[in-house]
């Protein structure tokens, strides 16, 4: 397994033989509002200060974290993006072997091989939509110290209730296991207060929530995470990880997005209505099996059409247009693609090439 993600603008350039300032990014899961203003404003006024090493630890950034979300600050850690996080919380467990809810974000899997642990797979039925069971999962723990879970899922979208985790997580620590939440898109659901279980590692040892910044916010290039968990395991990743691991900008633009409440609000208003647009427009392909979107992508069955993966990817490619072709997650093949949810006028020109596509003999589009 490779470190395959969508997003890969440079390749896709020398692939394709594109030019880089026309393509159209459906293939990265990225707010299509942009970067914050506070955010561009913040780093033109403060170029100055490169000079200067970044706070060791990013304190400033997590004590604004820890006020916003109701941690205590000794909760709260900084990654150099969430990944970084994962791979940091790993080494510091230093697990035998850990459980994967599969298909999903594969960097769980990656990181757990990197110090020579084993990994076991779950894998979620296709006939069931990929939707997680709690008491299925329940039934697989046994033998691991490790459990990740993404809440939403990646790249499926499936969302597992809170009192279902609440109910697992019980159940994993009375087995001695961590459970690792990722939490990366939690922010674009309806009624995040219902899913998220960020607070409830005041109660819980065992529990570690990872939540990312790059994508909600639009700054994947700066790389920003943070990950809420135990004061004992923070300190312990806190001890283990490298020093300015995150760097001075990405401090800066961590501390200044939180003080812009309309951006946020006006995001997740946004994105509900070109979700809502872009599904109704992708279920009109009866070619499509579309899955119900929760964040801010879709998840696309393509078995029943005429291309697979594979042939989409590069036939939208080559118009400018990039899709996340989902063959890199175990368990998925060339039947599945996702699509992250843009702006109206980038929707539009997605689903006239789609209409274009499937408009032959053997696709149909329903008007």
């Amino acid at each position: 397994m490779e470190h395959y993600h969508g997003g890969n603008i440079a390749a896709a350039v020398k692939k394709y033989g594109l030019n880089k300032d026309s393509i159209i990014d459906f293939s990265a899961n990225i707010n299509f509002l942009g970067i914050p203003e506070i955010v561009v404003e913040g780093i033109r006024d403060n170029l100055h200060r490169l000079v200067h090493y970044p706070e060791p630890a990013a304190v400033s950034f997590k004590e604004i974290v820890a006020a916003k979300i109701g941690v205590d600050y000794n909760n709260v850690i900084a990654g150099n993006g969430a990944v970084d996080l994962i791979y940091q919380f790993v080494k510091v467990i230093k697990p035998a072997t850990a459980l994967v809810v599969e298909p999903t974000f594969s960097e769980y899997e990656l990181a757990v091989k990197s110090i020579g642990a084993k990994v076991k797979h779950f894998n979620l039925s296709r006939d069931n939509s990929f939707i997680p069971e709690a008491s299925r999962i329940k039934e697989e723990i046994n033998g691991v110290e490790l459990l990740f879970l993404c809440n939403p899922n990646n790249p499926t979208g499936q969302l597992l209730a809170r009192h279902k985790i609440i109910d697992l997580l019980d159940y994993a620590v009375k087995q001695g296991v961590f459970l690792f939440i990722d939490e990366a898109f939690i922010n674009f659901i309806d009624q995040p207060a219902d899913y998220t279980v960020v607070k409830l590692v005041k109660d819980y040892e065992r529990l570690f929530v990872l939540r990312s910044l790059t994508k909600l916010y639009a700054i994947p290039g700066l790389r920003l995470g943070y990950g809420i968990g135990n004061e004992k395991i923070i300190k312990e990743m806190e001890m283990a990880r490298d020093p300015w691991s995150v760097n001075y900008l990405a401090q800066l633009a961590g501390e200044l997005i939180f003080e812009d409440e309309d951006y946020y609000n006006l995001s997740r208003k946004k994105m509900a209505i070109e979700r809502d647009y872009l599904y109704q427009g992708l279920c009109k392909i009866r070619d499509f099996i579309v899955y119900q979107p929760t964040a801010n992508f879709i998840f696309i069955d393509l078995s029943k059409g005429k291309y697979n993966a594979d042939e989409l990817t590069d036939l939208l490619a080559e118009e400018g247009i990039l899709i996340r072709n989902c063959k890199s997650y175990r368990g998925l093949g060339k039947d599945f693609i996702r699509v992250a949810v843009k702006s109206r006028q980038d929707n539009k020109i997605l689903l006239k090439k789609l209409k274009k596509l499937y408009s032959g003999k053997y696709g149909i589009w329903v008007s």
